[in-house]
This record gives C-alpha cells, sequence and structure tokens, in this order.
C-alpha cells in the first residue's frame, strides 16, 4: 500500500511542501508515508491513526484467531456491530438508539460486500494489514520525530486506543496552564476530543 501511493505521489509530480490528511488506515499510511517520503510530505494531520501497536489489542488478537469477523461482513449482525463500532461502540448505553445508521443501509452494505468480494477477503485482506513487512512499521513508539504533524484523537475510540496512541506520540499533561497535552517530539501536536 505505501509503494504503490509512494509511486502515486511521484506519477502527479507532488511538490516538495505537500500535506497529507488521513483518517483510521489512511492516517497511518500519511504517518509512514510522511516518513519514507519526507522530501514530499511536510506536514500532516492524523485523526486516530490505525498504527499497528495502537490498535485494540482485543480486536486484533479476534480477527488473527477468528472470533472478531464483524470487518469481515460475514453476516448482517457483522454489519451491525461493524458501524456500532465505527461510531461510539457497540457497549455504549448512553445513546437512544443502539444502531446508528437504519437497517436498509446495513443490509445494502451487507450485500454489496458479499456480492463484491470473494469468500474471506477481508479478513485476509486484514490478516495482511497485521503482519508489518518492516522493522518501522512494528515500532512500538514514534520512529520519525522529526515530522511536523497534528494528531487529533478522540479519546473514546474503540478501535485505535487513545491510551496507546497517547504512549506511541510520547504524549504527556503539558505544565501550562490550560492543562493540555504535549509530545515529547517539540514537532508534534497532539489533541483529544474528549468525549468522543
Amino acid at each position: 500500500m505505501l509503494e504503490s501511493t509512494s509511486e502515486f505521489l511521484d506519477v502527479v509530480k507532488c511538490s516538495s511542501n505537500t500535506n497529507a490528511f488521513g483518517i483510521s488506515l489512511g492516517g497511518a499510511v500519511c504517518y509512514y508515508m510522511q516518513h519514507h517520503r519526507p522530501d514530499i510530505i511536510q506536514r500532516a494531520i492524523l485523526v486516530s491513526p490505525a498504527i499497528l501497536c495502537c490498535v485494540d489489542k482485543d480486536l486484533v488478537n479476534g480477527i488473527r484467531d477468528g472470533t472478531s469477523n464483524f470487518c469481515c461482513l460475514k453476516s448482517r449482525q457483522d454489519a451491525k456491530l461493524l458501524m456500532r463500532d465505527l461510531s461510539t461502540g457497540r457497549d455504549d448505553d448512553t445513546r437512544k438508539k443502539k444502531d446508528p445508521v437504519p437497517k436498509f443501509f446495513l443490509e445494502t452494505v451487507y450485500r454489496e460486500a458479499r456480492k463484491k468480494s470473494p469468500e474471506g477477503h477481508f479478513r485476509e485482506v486484514l490478516l495482511h494489514l497485521l503482519e508489518p513487512t518492516d522493522e518501522s512499521y512494528a515500532a512500538g513508539k514514534d520512529v520519525d520525530t522529526e515530522s511536523h504533524r497534528l494528531v487529533i484523537w478522540p479519546e473514546k475510540d474503540r478501535i485505535i486506543n487513545y491510551e496507546e496512541g497517547k504512549q506511541f506520540f510520547e504524549v504527556s499533561s503539558s505544565d501550562d496552564k490550560d492543562g493540555g497535552l504535549a509530545s515529547k517530539s517539540a514537532n508534534t501536536e497532539f489533541e483529544c476530543v474528549a468525549d468522543c
């Protein structure tokens, strides 16, 4: 994925002053692209970047051992759980409606996934993404402290763990009067979205 993204940046002749933005898996791609292509990407905005060590450990283990199939959309129930987890989580009891999207939308997502993808396709893709091919992808902390970036992380993210993200970017409470967060890297701004 990173190789083809890097090739794309070359093909479209991105300048040496490019900014990148990514959410979840796109955030991880932006993070690693900025690390591997500092000649192009000068600043990145990452929202809950799905950097492997920050992905919820129970989810990763469930995907590997086959007990978490909701990402694979094998059933209508998987589609429902996926949409719950992508919003505020399946265990959120504070909302009136447990399911954030209407049934017809869930049905459409399920049918399209079944129609367009061979059996086991999504699981194989996820397993492939969970196996790092480069040492820097498996790192447990930021390997690129020189890059300029803004990291935005919802505090209650159920899939990409907020606390793991703070550890990865070496974030702690700052000493300033607003009580914000600060990364050890002077070039990383880390913002928490509280109650989200």
